[in-house]
């Protein structure tokens, strides 16, 4: 029995080094590997994808992360309210930043990397983000992939090919795992009406599913392989103690917040200043406000797919009932689940999921134009 007993014990040491060999290297390149203590204060991140240059047709150039920025966000890692904060910046919301004149922000990267960046986003909202980390998208390509794929509800068909680029988009309607060269065909995609707005909600949906990718057992044994296979494509300022640091905090597993720049579409991305400023305030500050709980008057976009006419009836009635406006928003796929959405301050999305007994969530997901979006599931109480 001691014998047995011994012989398991070896084999699972030889397991979890299997398991944690991938992640080694890099942890020695980066110095980093989780602290106890995690984060002791907020910390502000630039997070931005690098769009791939090329040497000539169809041939990608060596990477050097200048790139025209894609997928920028401004992140707020804040362990004092134990959530992350990840605020959407479109790529065609101009800027002006002294000295370079009017660009839309994107242009940014090409024209003074990740430091220019970081200026631009901080004359655009005000906050100044202390670091930066730039990823290719050779990353996401290998990071999902190493995953073993990510879990994605595509809501509609995405067809696009660009040659000189090397893009394919060729995807179906339906929740579906999503391999590489995939997710990034869905995270690229903009060729419908709502343009890059759109593609920017997609990526939204696309962070919370890659949060649960990561949180499930699968995903935590896949985790060092990932870890290895993205780190020579990722730059970033951070110190070995705020890498360290980081990890800690994430391993606390914190709320998940995501917004989108509030704004309307005009020659480019125009940003609505005083929404914005109050979720600055909130979110990045963390000023105190005055909860608006008042639903009457309110409008609220009502997300359903096909067969679910009858149940769509059903919450209209509910929401006329509390006094609420209804904008009907049928879609090609339905929703994989009942929440309440809100691109704001969240007061009104909780009094409504209280109201209505379904949960709620702060997302830049939510249909523009609405205070609010009520997406109906399967699970739906009506």
């Amino acid at each position: 029995m001691r014998r047995l007993f011994l012989g398991l014990f070896v084999l699972l040491l030889a397991a979890l080094a299997l398991w944690a060999y991938p992640l080694l290297g890099p942890a020695v390149r980066q110095g980093a590997l989780p602290s106890r203590e995690g984060l002791r204060a907020p910390l502000t991140l630039l997070v931005y994808g690098s769009s791939p240059e090329y040497a000539g047709y169809h041939k990608r150039a060596p990477e050097r992360f200048r790139g025209l920025a894609d997928t920028i966000l401004l992140v707020r890692l804040d362990p004092l309210a134990h959530r992350v904060v990840v605020l959407s910046i479109p790529r065609d919301t101009w800027v002006n930043v002294p000295g370079y004149g009017w660009h839309k922000i994107n242009a940014y990267s090409p024209l003074g990397g990740p430091e220019l960046m970081k200026e631009a986003v901080a004359h655009l909202t005000g906050v100044r983000p202390e670091r930066y980390l730039v990823v290719s998208t050779e990353a996401l390509r290998r990071g999902v992939d190493a995953l073993g794929g990510v879990r994605v509800c595509v809501e509609k068909p995405m067809r696009y090919r660009d040659t000189a680029a090397g893009l394919s988009i060729d995807l179906e309607p339906g929740c579906q795992v999503l391999n590489g060269v995939q997710a990034e065909g869905y995270l690229r995609f903009r060729k419908d009406a709502l343009g890059d707005i759109g593609r920017v909600q997609r990526q939204q949906a696309f962070f919370h599913a890659l949060k649960d990718q990561l949180l499930s057992p699968a995903g935590l044994l896949r985790l060092p392989r990932a870890v290895a296979a993205v780190e020579p494509y990722v730059r970033s300022d951070l110190t070995r103690e705020e890498r360290g640091a980081i990890l800690g905090f994430a391993m606390k597993r914190p709320e998940l917040v995501s917004l989108l720049l509030p704004g309307r579409f005009g020659g480019g991305w125009e940003v609505d200043e005083g929404a914005m400023r109050q979720l600055l305030a909130l979110y990045f500050a963390g000023e105190a406000q005055e909860a608006e709980a008042s639903l009457s008057g309110k409008l609220v976009a009502l997300v359903y797919g096909p067969g679910q006419e009858a149940l769509a009836e059903r919450a209209q009635e509910r929401l006329h009932a509390l006094g609420l406006r209804v904008l009907r928003h049928p879609v090609d796929l339905a929703p994989a689940r009942t929440e309440v959405l809100e691109n704001g301050p969240g007061f009104l999305a909780r009094a409504l999921g209280e109201a209505l007994g379904v949960p709620y969530r702060i997302s830049g997901e939510a249909v523009l134009g609405a205070h609010l979006t009520l997406r109906l599931g399967g699970d739906a109480p009506f």
